[in-house]
């Protein structure tokens, strides 16, 4: 491999940062050409977990593999240094609004990441913010201001978040993080403080000062964005962030025009002479066009600011999205390394035929990382020295150039080291005087015995031998004084040395115990303000107290007074209730003579008792007559016993009732009937659409305190706390002269996001649900949101389909009402008499009578399509228009490509809002079920998909029109554009081999509306919605078929999944008769008597009557399930009784010739008990035996009932 094929390449990057640490600038994040746009993948972990490095001294790139877990924001992010550290915080996700708020560091040293805070769903998530490392009361912080993201959970009420029009919050939130004790405090603001912001920079002046300038900003009302040129100067001080707003006046131009800005870059440029200077390079102006130039701004310390530009070649300013990092390479000159960013270009759109700009990403390796060389000239003005690109950066003129610089650089720093005190300079010297004398002393003792020597041989020297000795004595002598000199210098510097230590380690204690006094004044301080608070607080409470006090004395008065009143009820009613329990052992003794005599008469037809009561209890439902009984869904009847708190859960059909402590005495029993009804001739009011599945609650006598009627919806609020405001409750009267039913909605209730529930708590009741409101029109100021309870922002018409408009009703529909007991006991029919009507007619209807705008468009149509374009740096996305096809008949259907605006009502009090029209995006989170079934036809088998609302209520009742059939998969799923459809796509490409199997749909294309699903229950469409696929497997087929088919359509991915076996061919011959054998068995030669088989049977079901009787319950399951196959009519269905199932039942034989007609009419009835399931199983069984036993006994023959058991 050669060198260049070994060299790392750097690729395009924007919405970065370029932090320098050393001799090296380290680059993580940001998008880039091949950026995966999702939310997690392996390529994205793997792409995101290196960080890119560039060497100053090499002037190459190269990739580093991090350890440890790296941030989930990677793009727009905020980012600073401390130290060997680099801090990331926030930042998008890279897919639709996906945003983060945690905190994660970088070790340079070690390339590993350690997460500081994690992703706090209590805190704002952001990206396009700003962080600072800062230093004050001798910690460590980091700062973070402004930002972009979804609406928080939590708002600080000294912030400001404002809302644009996808959704979308910007904001001026401040935090501040300790990095001694890794926690978020919210500092209090003061001064002229930043609007609502982002894409803008911030920049540190010194420890605790810093400078903001340019930044996307939004009109009153935050429907329209621009960018500013405003400076703004903060100081941070005590858990207080001081802003100052630097005035246009103030700042020395020279004629220069500055233009608003954002995506811009900046740095601090300072020397060792000079005063710290803003240099901003780059961005987007108010016209979303690049701003070709760079500025500097001087004297920001001193108040007297001035701007100028400098001038920069295009290829250096004409970028936004980039970063920009300022290295100081000598007291006098500063490197300004600027990477990445987009720029912006043109293509020609041939659909209007003119150039359009669009942003793309810097390509031009020469561009990619350029230099720009500042130096501080004897003028006392920053001039460019030079511009090196990509080429410039691989000569050997820039290594020259950087060796320079480098070597004065360490100078420089050298220059800045401590250097020891005079004291310790003098000792220093004296030991080197000294080192040197001792030196010169060894140096002389060896020429004297050199000396020595030499005299020894010549004789004639003795003399001078003896001089020698003697002066080579004294030198001894003089040695060892200066040796003494020595140890006691050594020793004198020693102690010198200690002292010193100890005179450092004396002035770490004072700072110590400097810091820690600080401390503790600070808490001192803490505490008494706390205290002065709490004294506040106490005093106010105590007042109110007294207040309390005086107001309970007169209420406990009253409570005396009335005790006495309700202890003399309660001995009158203790009478009366020894009264009733005499009477009740009377009515046991009075009952059983009536049970027995009851056996006696089997033959006798009774009155279904439930039945009765049900009529009893509801006298109104004659008010529903209109409505065909095959809209009835299901009755229930509870009981309600003494005070104690109870619950009626009857979630099966999607209801719960909540009884409060105290309704009732403890000696009284109500009844409750619920009753539900699929479907009916019902008028919404305008803009709304059904989301409940609705019940009937009524009682025999009513309740001292409110009812909780609890409602299931089907709106998806997981994850979108804020659409509970649109959601009503809304009620008919059902005394109502003439169709349909109007419905208006009322205040109250509540919504919760989890469990699919609303609640309202009532005393009158008459027809209620749930309803969803479409469009919103914004009045005023708006009010504050809450769940459908709330005071809401007025609501006005809109523009909605004209189907829904129109739409007669849709789903369950609850009736409920409370009657008033009778006096005295009477009969049944006195009783449905005597009841009288309860409820109580409330709310008017709204939104018919506001105003608001229309489009002209015809009612078809739909809302404008909010589309974004990814990989685009814009503060918010563009807009699109788009039509949706208009649905007729049986012809092809058009693409749907529309959607809900996803807004929401803005809570500015600008004027500019008022008459504004909002859609809320209710019916885009509606959730749905999905439902197969698998029947037998002949040689194939038919699966049948259908769809409905995701209400229990709903699924129940479809359930029961398959009870035949085999259950498949359940799926649940959102529509992804309102008003579309789900397609069945069965052209898939299969994993699974499918040799010899014929999957066909009945319809092509073979897809289910969302507004035809919505309308099932009313009066035209009186069934759900389906799609039939036949399902063929030939005898040489593969043994199993597992077939997917993906939807299309809908909000999330979801694929149905066939399964069938092949299975082995029933016989086709049907014998029309059967006759006797002389063996008793059946043959083909002789005719059947068919009106003596209907005899057996008859007598068979007389002679068992009393065991059918004693299956009490679930007598309505039944009904339903008899109805369903055609054996009851709807008078029999509404009595309700066993009886009159089986008369009906036994009527039809009248009018069968066939034994094939009467086998099947057998069939039915029994399947219908086993559909029931429990004890109606053994039912079955148990008539299926004794029939065919009967049969073979008198008539000598084998009757063939084949059930699903």
């Amino acid at each position: 491999m050669s060198d260049k094929q070994s060299i790392y390449e750097f690729k395009e990057r924007a919405g970065h940062s370029a932090p320098v640490i050393g001799e090296s600038l380290y680059l993580w994040g940001g998008e880039q050409f091949d950026f995966p746009y999702v939310h997690d993948s392996p390529r994205k972990r793997k792409l995101f977990s290196t960080v890119e490095t560039f060497s100053f001294s090499s002037a190459r790139w190269s990739s580093h593999l991090t350890r440890g877990t790296p941030p989930l924001g990677v793009v727009d992010y905020s980012c600073t240094t401390f130290r060997s550290n680099i801090y990331y915080y926030a930042g998008w996700c890279g897919h639709d609004h996906c945003h983060y708020n945690s905190l994660t560091v970088l070790n340079t040293l070690t390339m590993s990441w350690t997460q500081l805070h994690p992703n706090d769903e209590s805190m704002m998530e952001k990206s396009r913010a700003g962080m600072l490392s800062l230093e004050f009361d001798g910690t460590d912080y980091l700062l973070m201001v402004g930002g972009l993201g979804p609406t928080p959970a939590v708002k600080h009420p000294q912030f400001q978040y404002e809302q644009i029009p996808d959704g979308r919050v910007r904001t001026n939130e401040q935090l501040l993080y300790n990095l001694s004790n890794r926690q978020f405090t919210v500092p209090s603001v003061s001064g002229q403080c930043c609007p609502p912001t982002s894409t803008f920079t911030i920049n540190k002046i010194n420890q605790n000062k810093g400078i903001m300038f340019g930044r996307t900003l939004s009109h009153v009302g935050g429907f329209d964005t621009f960018n500013t040129n405003k400076v703004y100067i903060f100081n941070v001080t005590h858990n207080t962030i001081h802003w100052e707003s630097i005035k246009k006046g103030s700042i020395f131009v020279g004629g220069l025009q500055l233009k608003g800005r954002c995506a811009h870059a900046s740095a601090i440029i300072s020397g060792d002479s000079t005063l710290p200077a803003l240099v901003v390079i780059g961005g987007w102006d108010e016209n979303n066009q690049s701003v070709n130039e760079c500025l500097l701004f001087d004297n920001i310390t001193t108040g007297q600011f001035s701007c100028k530009k400098i001038p920069l070649p295009e290829s250096v300013t004409g970028r936004y999205a980039h970063s920009l990092t300022a290295v100081t390479m000598s007291p006098h000159c500063v490197w300004l390394v600027i990477v990445g960013g987009c720029e912006e270009s043109q293509y020609v759109d041939f659909k209007i035929r003119v150039k359009v700009p669009t942003n793309t990403f810097i390509t031009d390796t020469n561009r990619q990382i350029m230099i720009i060389e500042l130096v501080y000239s004897e003028a006392g003005e920053w001039m460019v020295q030079s511009v090196l690109d990509g080429n410039d950066l691989t000569s050997k003129k820039y290594q020259e150039k950087y060796s320079s610089y480098n070597k004065t650089k360490t100078w420089w720093m050298n220059q800045l080291m401590e250097y020891p005190t005079e004291k310790e300079m003098e000792l220093q010297r004296y030991n080197q005087l000294l080192q040197e004398k001792l030196r010169v002393f060894y140096q002389d003792k060896v020429s004297l015995q050199e000396a020595l020597v030499e005299a020894n041989k010549q004789e004639v020297l003795k003399a001078q031998v003896q001089s020698i000795q003697e002066e080579k004595q004294i030198i001894t002598e003089d040695n060892e004084k200066l040796r003494a000199t020595v140890a006691y210098n050594e020793v004198y510097i020693t102690e010198i040395e200690e002292e010193k230590k100890q005179v450092e380690e004396e002035k770490r204690k004072v700072e110590d115990k400097y810091k820690q006094a600080k401390k503790e004044k600070k808490q001192a301080e803490e505490e008494k303000r706390q205290l002065e608070e709490q004294y506040l607080i106490d005093k106010q409470t105590t007042k109110e107290l007294k207040a309390k006090v005086a107001v309970n004395d007169v209420y406990i008065t009253e409570l005396e007074e009335e005790n006495e009143k309700v202890e003399k009820q309660y001995h009158k009613e203790k009478e009366i209730t020894k009264e009733l329990k005499a009477k009740v052992a009377e009515n046991e003794l009075y009952t059983a003579k009536l049970m027995k005599e009851k056996e006696q008469w089997s033959q006798v037809k009774e009155t279904d008792s439930i039945g009765l009561q049900f009529n009893y209890l509801i006298p109104s439902m004659d008010n529903l007559d209109c409505l065909s009984d095959v809209q009835v869904a299901e009755k229930k009847l509870f009981l309600i016993q003494g005070d104690k708190p109870q619950l009626m859960n009857w979630e099966k059909y999607g209801v719960r009732i909540g009884v409060e402590e105290g309704s009732l005495l403890s000696s009284e029993t109500v009844e409750a009937a619920v009753v539900a009804l699929v479907g009916g001739q019902f008028q919404f009011p305008p803009n709304t659409v059904l989301v409940s599945a609705v019940y009937a609650v009524s009682l025999s006598k009513p309740l001292l305190k409110r009812l909780k009627l609890e409602i299931q919806h089907c709106v998806d609020l997981t994850g979108r706390p804020a659409l509970n405001r649109y959601l009503k409750f809304a009620i008919a009267p059902v005394s109502t002269p003439s169709l349909p039913y109007q419905f208006s909605t009322v205040e109250g209730g509540e919504f919760s996001s989890k469990g699919g529930y609303g609640f309202i708590e009532r005393k009158d009741f008459c027809l209620v649900c749930i309803l969803g409101l479409l469009i919103v029109s914004m009045t005023g100021g708006g009010g504050k949101g809450g769940g459908g309870g709330g005071n809401q922002q007025q609501q006005g018409a809109g523009v909605v389909p004209a189907a829904q408009q129109q739409q007669g009703g849709d789903a369950l529909t609850v009736l409920v009402q409370q009657q008033q007991p009778g006096v005295n006991q009477q009969t049944q029919e006195q009783q449905g008499e005597q009841s009288q009507e309860g409820q109580e007619e409330e709310g008017e209807l709204q939104g018919g009578n506001q105003q608001g705008e229309r489009q002209s468009q015809e009612q078809s149509e739909l809302p404008e399509q909010q589309q974004q374009e990814g990989g685009q740096h814009e503060a918010e996305g563009g807009h699109q228009e788009g039509d949706r096809g208009q649905e007729e008949g049986h012809k092809d259907d058009p693409v749907h490509i529309e959607t809900a605006t996803d807004a929401v009502p803005c809570t500015e009090s600008s004027s500019d809002y008022a008459n504004s029209v909002v859609y809320t995006n209710v019916q885009k989170s509606m959730k749905y079920a999905g439902l197969v079934y698998y029947e037998e036809k002949g040689v194939e088998d038919l699966v049948t998909f259908t769809a409905a609302k995701k209400l229990e209520a709903l699924i129940q009742y479809i359930e029961r029109k398959h009870s035949q059939a085999e259950i498949g998969p359940d799926i649940f799923f959102r529509f992804k554009f309102s008003y579309g459809y789900i397609e069945l796509n069965l052209t898939a490409q299969q994993d699974e081999p499918f040799t010899g199997w014929t999957v066909k749909p009945h319809t092509e294309p073979c897809r289910l509306y969302q507004e035809a699903i919505d309308n099932f229950g009313d009066k035209e469409h009186s069934r759900p919605s389906c799609c039939l696929i036949s399902v063929y497997g030939s005898p040489h087929a593969t043994p199993t078929l597992h077939y997917s088919i993906p939807l299309e359509g809908v909000a999330d991915p979801v694929t149905l999944n066939i399964h069938r076996a092949l299975r082995n061919r029933p016989p086709s011959t049907v014998h029309e008769s059967v006759s006797v054998s002389s063996t008793g068995g059946a043959s083909p030669s002789a005719t059947v008597d068919v009106d003596k088989v209907k005899k057996v049977i008859d007598d068979v079901l007389v002679s068992n009557h009393a065991r059918l009787n004693h299956l009490k319950t679930s007598l309505s399951d039944l009904a339903n399930q008899l109805y369903e196959v055609g054996l009851i009519n709807d008078e029999v269905r509404e009595a309700c009784s066993m009886d009159k199932f089986i008369g009906e039942f036994k009527a039809s034989f009248y009018f069968m010739d066939e034994l094939s007609e009467v086998q099947d009419h057998c069939k039915k009835f029994l399947n219908s008990f086993i559909a029931v399931r429990g004890s109606y199983i053994n039912a079955a069984k148990f008539l299926r035996q004794k029939w065919i036993e009967a049969i073979k006994t008198e008539l000598g023959i084998d009757l063939i009932i084949d059930v699903s058991v």
